[in-house]
């Protein structure tokens, strides 16, 4: 059964209680639904994660917004890869 995702992050080394390894995370509704080898998956938006570490589920608790104003203070930085073309 082909299963669909609202996104896909692809070969992200994913970080979790499993321990470490390159895999995907597919989500749904905003909410990780699946973490796993997705190859036969699709989704409306393919990430390529290769190369960067997702921590699923982690919240820094370190992170300083700044709101309002010092935002150039800020340590917050949302880095987002470039969706790839498999979707």
């Amino acid at each position: 059964m082909n299963q669909r995702f609202d996104t896909i992050l692809k070969s992200g080394t994913v970080v979790n209680q499993d321990g470490e390894g390159v895999r995907d995370i597919g989500l749904s509704n905003g909410r990780i639904a699946e973490i796993g080898g997705l190859g036969q998956a699709s989704a409306a938006e393919v990430i390529d994660c290769k190369g960067l570490h997702i921590l699923p589920g982690v919240i820094d608790t370190q992170v300083h917004f700044r709101e309002p104003g010092q935002t150039h203070k800020e340590t917050w930085k949302l880095v987002r890869a470039a969706p790839s073309s498999e979707a």
